[in-house]
Parts: structure tokens; C-alpha cells; sequence
């Protein structure tokens, strides 16, 4: 029997002095199965705020397959973009969301979560993020 994990594996951060090109900040790696698949179900509870005027905060999703190369998975098998979750004014907006990962990530041996910031300007102490994962961890020889 399956057991079920909520909010673990937490990690968090700013994005103070980044910029659009070194924007993402990945959440903990997971190991979700090399000969077997050891989780399921996965999503990304994502909390962030947001204050930089235009700045945008997302997620998206990363499979490896040695977990120190990273691909970015698409969200979709027609690759649309990937949700905004928040975007700054100048006044704190905040947001918290649960973002499943997409089916290709059960082809890696491990995933991630990764909080992306888009701006022309450099993020401040105040442009936030949260996330902690929530899955079933399934028992050897169990199959979903």
C-alpha cells in the first residue's frame, strides 16, 4: 500500500539581484525511480510573493537522468508555457498553488521543481518562494 507524502522535502529562497537568464531556483531533487517507479502522483506546492514591478514568478518541471544534468520538461505534449503564478506591482502579491509534474517526468530517474523569475530588472529581498512536494510513495513491487 501507497503511502501519502504532503508538503515534504521543503525547500525556499529570493531572488534577490536576479535577472531573466539566471532565474531558476530549483526545489529539493527527488529520486522517483531507476528499475521501478518509487513515487507517484507528484505535484509541487508552490508558494511565492512577488513585489518587483513586471516581474514574473513561475514553475516548471526538470527530469534527470544522473541528477546534475537537467532537461526541462514540457508542460503538455504541445509544450505550452508554463503557468505564471504571480506578477509583481510593486506591492506584495503572493500566491500559493499545487503544480503536478508532467507525465514525462516518471521517464527520469529524477525530478524537480523550479521557481522561475522573469524581469528586465534585478529581483529584491521580497521576491519569494516556498515549495515542498506532495506524492504517493508506492512499496517495491507496487504499480499504479
Amino acid at each position: 500500500m501507497s503511502y501519502r507524502r504532503y508538503n515534504v522535502s521543503q525547500s525556499s529562497g529570493n531572488f534577490t539581484g536576479q535577472t531573466s537568464g539566471s532565474t531558476m531556483t530549483p526545489g529539493v531533487t527527488l529520486h522517483i525511480g531507476e528499475s521501478q517507479q518509487d513515487i507517484a502522483f507528484l505535484s509541487a506546492r508552490l508558494s511565492v510573493t512577488c513585489v518587483t514591478t513586471g516581474a514574473t514568478i513561475g514553475c516548471k518541471w526538470q527530469g534527470s537522468s544522473d541528477g546534475s544534468t537537467w532537461d526541462d520538461i514540457a508542460n503538455a505534449p504541445n509544450n505550452p508555457a508554463a503557468t505564471v503564478l504571480v506578477t509583481g506591482t510593486g506591492t506584495a502579491l503572493a500566491a500559493t498553488k499545487a503544480i503536478g509534474a508532467p507525465d514525462a517526468v516518471y521517464g527520469y530517474k529524477y525530478a524537480r521543481a523550479v521557481a522561475v523569475l522573469t524581469s528586465t530588472t534585478a529581483g529584491l529581498t521580497t521576491d519569494l518562494w516556498a515549495m515542498g512536494y506532495t506524492y504517493r510513495q508506492l512499496q517495491a513491487g507496487e504499480h499504479i
